[in-house]
């Protein structure tokens, strides 16, 4: 038996993956761009998947996610360890008048487990399901994670634009355990990475410029992440 990867499993899983994450419908031409494929192939796996209630098509062709997403949906919920033990310490402890992200790293994406605003604690719902995935070199979590891979491995998969800016983050990264991210707009952002690098807790527009307000955000993302570190053991 071959010990190779099976490579249309694995441009299947990509496929729908990447058509989960859309917004609204999306033809196959349109998504084989996003995922650098072959629009042939994508639409073969699109048709595939249809025909086990994974995808369905609209008016137009366009592709959908099926009656089967949800199915799965609940599987891969159940089946994920970090989402059922980590949700009750966020309910719980996380704070209330900043963003809170729990996300992990694919393809260069963020994909969030768990993201709320300020005043939206009670709103599980949202927090699970209602931000989108972000592309790692734009999201304090990717770059957290990212920091975890040489640079070697990391610089060809951006554009040099991108790169300037993440590098001296990734280095900050590398020399202490949370990323301090100031950002001009959006005030300041912190990640600490968890469960070996596999996610990562983050506190976002923290509008608290003082030392001591600074190093109290510090001290509740570290006993959150500690607390997310222990139950995910």
């Amino acid at each position: 038996m071959s010990s190779q990867p099976n490579q249309s499993l694995i441009d299947g899983i990509r496929c729908l993956q990447y058509l989960v994450s859309c917004d609204q419908a999306v033809g196959c031409r349109e998504l084989a761009r996003k995922m650098a494929m072959n629009s042939t192939r994508v639409n073969r796996l699109l048709m595939s998947m249809a025909s086990i209630g994974l995808t369905v098509q609209d008016e137009q062709r366009r592709y959908l996610p099926g009656p089967g997403i949800h199915a799965l949906a609940a599987q891969a919920i159940r089946g994920s360890s970090l989402f059922a033990q980590a949700l009750p310490e966020l309910e719980l402890h996380a704070p209330r008048d900043i963003v809170v992200a729990l996300g992990v790293l694919w393809e260069d994406q963020v994909i969030y487990i768990w993201h709320s605003e300020p005043g939206e604690r009670s709103r599980t719902s949202r927090a699970l399901a209602g931000f989108h995935m972000l592309p790692a070199w734009q999201s304090v979590i990717g770059v957290a994670l990212l920091a975890a891979e040489e640079d070697t491995a990391l610089q060809p998969r951006f554009s040099a634009e991108v790169w300037r800016q993440i590098a001296p983050l990734l280095a900050r990264k590398r020399e202490t355990q949370v990323l301090i991210w100031p950002r001009e707009e959006e005030g300041i952002s912190m990640a600490q990475p968890i469960n070996h690098n596999r996610a990562a807790l983050a506190f976002a527009r923290i509008r608290e410029t003082e030392k001591a307000d600074l190093q109290r955000r510090l001290e509740q993302l570290q006993a959150l992440a500690q607390r997310l570190t222990t139950s995910c053991v």
